[in-house]
């Protein structure tokens, strides 16, 4: 004798669910598949030249007839006054003793080390110094 298969009938619910499980799935190995088959990665080495560096003018200052400027050119931070060092954007008289007391300066790194300069105090800074 044969069995008859009733037929089931799904609900769009449950289509509904099958696709997210399975979707759930397939996102779920996308993301391990890195983990479980990793791809050698070897690093890339170029022999091309970089090119140079290009540092930035040293800015003028104008002066007018009753007022001339405490710094022309590049103010080098070893022999600055105190002045000569809040003239500088951004410095004030606290951070002016704190340079000058973190002397001396051999690159933008020692003076990247004083407490109160940040990035954005360097980028103002660097077209501004030397050492």
């Amino acid at each position: 004798m044969l069995k008859v298969m009733r037929a089931v009938s799904v609900t769009p619910e449950a289509r509904w669910s099958a696709l997210l499980i399975t979707a759930a799935l397939l996102c779920g190995l996308w993301a391990l598949w890195p983990t479980v088959f990793p791809a050698p990665r070897a690093p890339v080495v170029s022999h091309t030249e970089l090119p140079p560096a290009q540092v930035a003018a040293a800015p003028v200052y104008p002066a007018t007839a009753s007022i001339t400027p405490l710094v022309t050119g590049t103010l080098n931070l070893n022999t600055a006054t105190e002045a000569q060092l809040e003239s500088l954007p951004k410095v004030g008289p606290a951070l002016a003793g704190r340079i000058i007391a973190g002397r001396p300066y051999r690159s933008l790194a020692d003076l990247d080390a004083v407490k109160g300069v940040g990035a954005s105090l360097m980028k103002t800074l660097t077209p501004l110094v030397s050492f």
